[in-house]
């Protein structure tokens, strides 16, 4: 995608300026003549070749404004440069750094704390004491978040199991830490596609802007938080930092996961968030998705969708509706 985007730059710096536009903006399409010219379909095929790549490869099906984007990217660039291009990306492997690039440039990374106030309330009224009264004998609960972006669902799930853990006597509050009690543990575990918001994740720090990560904190959110004392390097002027403290994040690990994988990256999961990904899939990958998560799953674990995603794997799971939406507890039939 780099190597593309550059190459279309240059020929957009090297072209002499026509005296008058030969291109148009089309509807749906970002050209600028209302008939389609020959150049302008050759062009779309293409681009409608590469999003086909990108559903294929990673589950995402592209829609309009993608197009667009891409035809914005791309329109400048020499026809043969291009289809030699689209064609070497049909020839390499999902894990070549051009298609990261280029799902990079496609993914959005919106997000922020508490996002959803009575979903996380749920959490720690109704689905915690479920998972800590189901694993009062193993004394762990695991936790994964299977599209965490840039890290901050994982950082919130791991302070309101804590909470709800605190809140029941298996942790206490000791010198501004929430400690489990001895033998209990929360492991959360945060997968994403993106290698750029999997770093901003494992750095755990977050500038607090107008609209940013702080958007909709609680007061009692900012506990799991300490001020940074050294900015990062692409800090923003004027703009503070602020970093997840060391007892949340010890209890949290990152890995970059492609969910179109039918082989879960853990198993044993008490906790399963899949909330902001798959309204961007088709049904059939919806529900080869949500079958590989309860695959992931332990009897009696707990998987939470978004609010507008629809079970397609009810065989596997009973639902349940609380205060803050829909939840779905793994029964044991095997996947």
């Amino acid at each position: 995608m780099r190597s593309a985007v550059d190459t279309a730059r240059s020929a957009t710096a090297a072209a002499p300026a026509p005296a008058t536009s030969t291109l148009a903006p089309k509807p749906m399409s970002g050209f600028n003549k209302p008939e389609e010219t020959t150049q302008s379909r050759a062009l779309l095929l293409l681009i409608n070749e590469l999003m086909a790549g990108v559903e294929t490869r990673f589950g995402i099906k592209p829609g309009t404004l993608v197009e667009r984007k891409l035809v914005r990217i791309f329109k400048d660039m020499p026809m043969a440069t291009l289809k030699d291009w689209v064609e070497s990306m049909n020839n390499c492997s999902t894990e070549h750094s051009e298609w990261q690039s280029l799902v990079e440039n496609l993914t959005v990374h919106e997000t922020y704390f508490c996002r959803d106030p009575d979903l996380m309330s749920m959490l720690g009224d109704e689905i915690m004491p479920h998972l800590l009264n189901l694993r009062k004998t193993q004394k762990q609960v695991q936790i994964w978040s299977a599209a965490s972006s840039t890290g901050e669902e994982v950082y919130d799930l791991t302070f309101s199991a804590l909470r709800a853990m605190q809140k029941a006597g298996f942790a206490r509050l000791f010198e501004g830490k929430l400690v489990p009690e001895a033998g209990w543990s929360v492991f959360s575990f945060g997968t994403d596609i993106s290698n750029q918001a999997l770093r901003t994740a494992k750095a755990a720090i977050y500038g607090d802007l107008g609209m940013g990560s702080f958007r909709n904190l609680p007061d009692d959110w900012k506990s799991m938080f300490e001020d940074v004392k050294i900015a990062p390097a692409n800090a923003m002027p004027g703009v503070n930092y602020f970093k997840i403290r060391e007892w949340v994040r010890q209890c949290t690990r990152f890995e970059r996961f492609n969910l179109m994988n039918n082989r879960p990256p853990v198993m044993g999961m008490d906790l399963v968030f899949c909330r902001n990904v798959l309204i961007y899939f088709e049904d059939p990958i919806k529900k080869a998705v949500q079958t590989m998560l309860a695959r992931s799953m332990s009897t009696g674990g707990v998987l939470v969708l978004g609010a507008s995603v629809q079970m397609l794997v009810p065989e596997y799971f009973e639902s349940r509706l609380g205060k803050g939406g829909p939840w779905y507890v793994r029964n044991d039939k095997r996947v």
